[in-house]
């Protein structure tokens, strides 16, 4: 029997084809806790390597993503310890911080050129959602991800983060709350004349003024739809994309280390 397998009886094979099959949510997951990239990637990276071996007994796929996230949940916490919720005008912040700063607009141009990215008005909801999370007490994000997006029940999320069922259901329902009261008042796909367009502006500065419509026409969230029935719609409209890996994930990340410059720069962000 190789080493490999006396580390992990269920064999090398069981745990690299469910690791490719989670990895990239697990990815996810974590970018969107921790809205960071480069922790995100190293993090994923150590929590597949001490569930190498930490879950040896899984019997079961179900089994193996809930001690994975578990895992994951954990190194997140470890990460994220100290840290405070962003304000909820993060983004207004970045906005300002790109006005006050032009030769950052030419950097950004040239990051969608180099790269042969191109802007998507999907993704920048999606930026936008990563964003507004952050605005989140930490285990009221993590409760709502395991939940919302990653399709754990209260039970099982329970599980990843040590808490009890109630708790996951109470804190999911208020961070819930609280991303559908952010989005309704600052969101101009939302609610129209709300004071956030940066995704229209982005849009027209980028594509033209004729495909920003276009593509805005094409998104599950409209202004003339009731507030109350867009936050489902971008839940599942999240759900699909992948954060780390679209056409303009790098024009993205690069928008995100400029909000934490700003942050920092306002002290709204410890280094």
């Amino acid at each position: 029997m190789s080493s490999d397998n006396l580390r992990n009886p269920l064999g090398k094979d069981f745990f690299n084809a469910a690791a490719e099959r989670l990895r990239p949510r697990l990815l996810a997951y974590l970018y969107r806790r921790l809205a960071d990239r480069g922790e995100a990637e190293d993090l994923c990276q150590e929590a597949l390597l001490e569930a190498y071996t930490a879950l040896s007994e899984s019997k079961a796929e179900a089994a193996f993503r809930e001690g994975l996230f578990q895992i994951a949940s954990r190194l997140a916490d470890r990460a994220a310890e100290g840290a405070q919720p962003w304000g909820e005008s993060s983004l207004e912040v970045l906005q300002d911080y790109l006005l006050e700063h032009e030769a950052t607009q030419n950097e950004l141009q040239e990051t969608l050129e180099s790269r042969e990215e191109e802007y998507s008005l999907a993704d920048h909801v999606d930026f936008c959602f990563t964003v507004t999370l952050q605005s989140l007490f930490p285990r009221e994000r993590n409760a709502f991800l395991l939940t919302q997006l990653e399709g754990f029940t209260a039970g099982e999320a329970a599980g990843v983060m040590g808490a009890s069922p109630e708790e996951i259901e109470e804190k999911s329902a208020s961070a819930s709350e609280s991303l559908r009261e952010n989005f309704a008042e600052r969101c101009s796909l939302v609610k129209a004349g709300a004071p956030c367009k940066q995704c229209r502006v982005f849009g027209e500065w980028l594509l033209g003024p004729e495909e920003t419509e276009e593509e805005l026409r094409g998104l599950p969230l409209q202004p003339s739809v009731k507030p109350e029935a867009t936050f489902p719609k971008r839940l599942q409209l999240v759900s699909r994309l992948d954060p780390l890996h679209n056409g303009s994930d790098r024009f993205h990340e690069q928008l995100l280390q400029l909000l934490r410059r700003a942050l920092g720069e306002k002290g709204l962000l410890k280094p």
